[in-house]
């Protein structure tokens, strides 16, 4: 498969999701809070592995099982914020969508994702915490007031990144026709983004659901947080993955 039937295929997918963000949106909707729920098991099962171990160890550990919610996104099907970056870019490269149905469809998928997300981290507080909460009190509180004080430009780049390394997942997935492939092709990336410590948009969610419900950080410092990383969310996949490959797939027509 080409560069350029990949983007074309993404661009097909991206005029069919805003049709349905558009005239179902309870439909996208629901989508879309499965995929903040996801992603959001995810990170507890990241947090949850770690929670006991040294420092040092905890990023490969939490990388490593933290695949799980891309797989579950793909594979069992949902809308998630960062991937539809991506498939809106192309969309909008190729003249499948308007500027309007990107926009519908990256406020709906996002605000989808935190209710998901929200409701997964009242149920998971509720139920006691886990091993997360019950952690010596430093561990989970280290890990919500790092993401809150981080510098702007520290949450930006590492949003970028982490969404380049996200849609490289998805983009490479839809390449491989096997399913067993696609799995290991989304588990090395998200490895790599997780245990480089890079930010999700639709992870932190969870991440600032559940220290709000535990007392643990602030509203102003999860939305900072948000913010900054949903813009370096929008740059990695929009441009480092969309934009470079729409470039490189002119190289094709050239040849």
């Amino acid at each position: 498969m080409n560069y350029t039937e990949t983007c074309n295929n993404f661009a097909a997918l991206a005029q069919k999701k805003a049709l349905i963000a558009k005239t179902k949106p309870l439909a996208f909707l629901a989508g879309s809070m499965l995929a903040g729920a996801y992603v959001g098991i995810a990170l507890i099962l990241a947090w949850t592995c770690s929670a006991g171990l040294p420092p040092g160890v905890r990023p490969l550990v939490n990388g490593s099982v933290f695949g799980i919610g891309l797989v579950l996104v793909i594979l069992a099907g949902a809308e998630m914020f960062t991937g539809h970056v991506m498939y809106m870019t192309f969309g909008l490269a190729k003249r499948t969508i308007s500027m309007s149905d990107a926009l519908i469809c990256l406020v709906s998928v996002w605000v989808g994702n935190l209710i998901g997300a929200a409701i997964l981290a009242a149920l998971f507080v509720n139920g006691g915490g886990g091993s997360i909460l019950g952690a010596p009190p430093p561990y989970f509180h280290d890990l919500i007031v790092k993401k809150e004080t981080a510098s702007v430009i520290a949450l930006l780049c590492r949003a970028t990144l982490c969404n380049w390394l996200v849609c490289l997942a998805i983009w490479g997935a839809a390449r491989i026709s096997n399913e067993v492939g696609k799995i290991w092709f989304i588990a090395w990336c998200l490895l790599a983004f997780v245990a480089c410590g890079f930010e999700h948009s639709v992870a932190n969610m969870t991440a600032f659901s559940m220290g709000t419900l535990a007392g643990v950080g602030t509203l102003g410092g999860a939305f900072y947080n948000l913010g900054l990383v949903t813009v370096g969310n929008l740059i990695g996949g929009g441009i480092l993955v969309a934009g470079v490959y729409l470039m490189a797939a002119q190289g094709e027509k050239a040849a």
